[in-house]
């Protein structure tokens, strides 16, 4: 397991959650983006509870090893979310563009008598 120390508090949650949680925060840091995002974790009684956390590109998280007297707190879906969120910062985005842009992007439309000819 591994204790995450964000924003003047800490919490404890599972090693594969963690990873993921990092891995987000470290995705958001190269981009202009915040995600709201839900991690379970381990309550003071060893229950499993939820921690809600808005982050972005300035966050600074911590994550450190530590043992517990429960078994590790798994949650796939959790970590398929953060992992999903993580892979979406990375994908590339559509720009909106003018005509102006378009006409001045040096990208040549073909004469109609251009296209006979190449039939």
């Amino acid at each position: 397991m591994k204790q995450i120390t964000y924003a003047g508090t800490s919490f404890v949650t599972g090693t594969d959650i963690a990873d993921s949680l990092l891995q987000l925060v470290a995705a958001l840091g190269g981009s202009a983006a915040t995600a709201a995002v839900r991690v379970p974790a381990l309550g003071d009684d060893n229950t499993i509870t939820t921690i809600d956390l808005v982050i972005g590109p300035s966050s600074e998280m911590v994550a450190s090893v530590v043992e517990v007297d429960t078994d590790e707190l798994i949650d796939a879906i959790a970590v398929v979310d953060l992992d999903n969120q993580t892979h979406l910062l990375d994908r590339p985005r559509a720009a909106a563009t003018t005509s102006a842009d378009f006409l001045t992007s040096g990208w040549n439309e073909p004469a109609l008598d251009d296209l006979d000819d190449a039939l």
